[in-house]
């Protein structure tokens, strides 16, 4: 099976790659990253030792280069982790978020649909939930209620997704993950950003 794994070098991502590739032996993982300021192909340094990986560099709001690369490639299965991602720069710039989360969706599901797919796969986030009630957890049962231009984005991508489900029966899921953490996470994260900061004696900033 061919994987296109878009955002593949950014944190999760990139972490999802290096599964692949060790626990289904059968795959062929390519990744399509356009490389922004939070993807690092250094993360993939060592995927590209191995013949079962390749990399590609693009941008999924591009439907022409995304159109020649379903053509090149016929994929079977796409994984969405391309996004911006970070709350703050969302207030800071919104159209950016917009146009990577929204509209870069419509175009990859919009490609899916015409040249025909097993699966496609879109990350999504927790934040599309808003803020926890009383109750103390969301299930998926949880009313979407987004609160900056990031998670609005981001459940926005989620509708478009269930839309083109129900309309042209494309084989979609959703995940929705929560304060992931691990190798390869951006260092304007939390848990990388206290971690630097104690290490640099900077203050640890805390909101709220």
């Amino acid at each position: 099976m061919k994987i296109i794994v878009t955002g593949g070098a950014g944190f999760i991502g990139a972490n999802f790659v290096y599964y692949e590739l060790e626990h289904h032996p059968e795959d062929e993982i390519l990744c399509y990253d356009a490389l922004t300021y939070a993807g690092n192909l250094e993360t993939l340094d060592d995927a590209q030792k191995n013949p079962r990986f390749r990399f590609v560099k693009g941008d999924i709001t591009a439907r022409k280069a995304v159109e020649a690369l379903f053509t090149a490639e016929k994929p079977d299965v796409i994984v969405n982790f391309a996004a911006e991602s970070h709350v703050d720069r969302s207030i800071e710039q919104p159209d950016i978020f917009l146009r990577t989360n929204f509209m870069g969706v419509g175009v990859l599901l919009d490609v899916c649909r015409e040249y025909g797919i097993k699966r496609y796969h879109q990350v999504s986030t927790d934040e599309v939930y808003g803020s926890l009630g009383a109750e103390g957890y969301f299930t998926e049962r949880t009313p979407l209620c987004p609160h900056s231009p990031y998670s609005a984005s981001k459940a926005s991508a989620d509708m478009i997704v269930m839309a083109y489900h129900d309309t042209y029966h494309l084989p979609t899921t959703i995940t929705r993950c929560s304060n992931n953490y691990g190798p390869y996470h951006f260092p304007e994260k939390l848990i990388p950003l206290m971690i630097n900061n104690i290490l640099e004696g900077k203050p640890l900033p805390v909101y709220g």
